[in-house]
């Protein structure tokens, strides 16, 4: 008798151990994973949701090709494109304005077969990893408080926007942004071709004056502004330095951009001005002196799409993620993807 009872609490014991197992680890797996993030005597709580998409991101510097949770991705590209210290309408606005870019390059091939996206930000997007970006934060002298801030504000705006996308027509938007356009936007049919898009037209841009990059100045000696021109093929051997001395702004864009410059009886573009010469923008004048063109600059970008600076004055006027990205794209909706598909 004595031995079955100790074989009946024996077997009691291991049902109990295992059951508690069980419970466990249906408790571990299925609560909700937080990360914690105190600031000073403020404790926040950030879910890191975890989407159904999986996108592969590729790397310019080496070409390795890295598969990451989207919105994983999203958090190194939000604050890599835009300044975590902006208004958080804003970072929601760069949130679903990233994410639709991402899901259009997605949809469209951009990048082909192996790879959807890249993180060079002159091609695609900026993108960096969470520990790059402390490092970033760090460097600049940000406390450790202010650097948790920045990344409690980053995941803020990607899970509050989760899921949604920017569409028109029924069909998801090339998502274009820039940093600044102070006064308006540029129509996208004035650059790049001549394409045109009923939502990616001239908009006003109200922004707030104390912006770093709203002016600035690029000096350059005419035998330099010559010798690139010719080696990059946008004037012909009929053009002299001379010309270079003399050459004029030819047309502007709807947005009082400029559009071309006149150099002889050839005109080359302002957009490629301004990738070859680092111009901030092609809203700007030209000086000369003895011997260099002085282009005077307003604005940081090619103008098309959503001001950052722009979408951080807008929301500091109050007005809401939603309402600052219908304000830069016009007749566009906002919806929420379905994720059953």
């Amino acid at each position: 008798m004595r031995g079955k009872t100790l074989t009946f609490f024996y077997v009691l014991i291991c049902f109990l151990i295992i059951l508690s197992s069980i419970l466990f680890c249906i408790n571990y797996f299925t609560k909700p994973k937080y990360k914690k993030i105190e600031k000073k005597k403020e404790r926040k709580e950030v879910i890191e949701y975890k989407a159904n998409q999986t996108i592969r991101v590729r790397f310019h510097n080496t070409g390795e090709i890295v598969a990451m949770d989207i919105n994983d991705y999203l958090r190194g590209v939000v604050p890599s494109e835009m300044s975590p210290s902006y208004n958080i309408e804003a970072l929601k606005a760069q949130a679903l304005v990233a994410r639709t870019y991402t899901y259009n390059k997605m949809e469209t091939l951009a990048e082909g077969d192996d790879a959807d996206i890249c993180d060079d930000f002159a091609h695609c997007q900026a993108y960096y990893p969470k520990e790059k970006l402390f490092e970033i934060w760090k460097n600049k002298g940000y406390d450790e408080d202010t650097i948790n801030e920045f990344w409690y504000k980053v995941n803020l705006a990607v899970v509050s926007t989760q899921n949604e996308v920017i569409t028109y027509n029924n069909k998801l938007i090339k998502a274009f942004f820039h940093a600044s356009s102070p006064g308006k936007t540029e129509d996208i049919s004035q650059i790049w071709g001549g394409e045109s898009f009923d939502y990616l037209v001239s908009v006003e841009s109200n922004e707030m004056e104390d912006y770093e990059n709203r002016t600035s100045t690029v000096e350059i000696r005419y035998e330099d502004f010559f010798n690139t021109l010719r080696e990059n093929k946008q004037i012909s051997e009929f053009i002299t330095l001379e010309d270079i001395k003399v050459c004029n702004i030819n047309e502007m864009t709807i947005s009082g951009r400029v559009k071309n410059i006149k150099i002889g009886e050839e005109t080359v573009s302002a957009e490629k001005l301004r990738t070859l010469f680092g111009l901030k923008s092609t809203n700007f004048t030209i000086d000369r002196n003895d011997e260099k063109l002085v282009f005077n600059v307003i604005g940081y970008g090619h103008g098309v799409g959503m001001s950052q600076v722009g979408a951080y004055t807008y929301a500091d006027l109050g007005m809401d993620y939603k309402e600052i990205v219908k304000h830069y794209y016009k007749g566009v909706e906002v919806i929420k993807l379905d994720t059953n598909d």
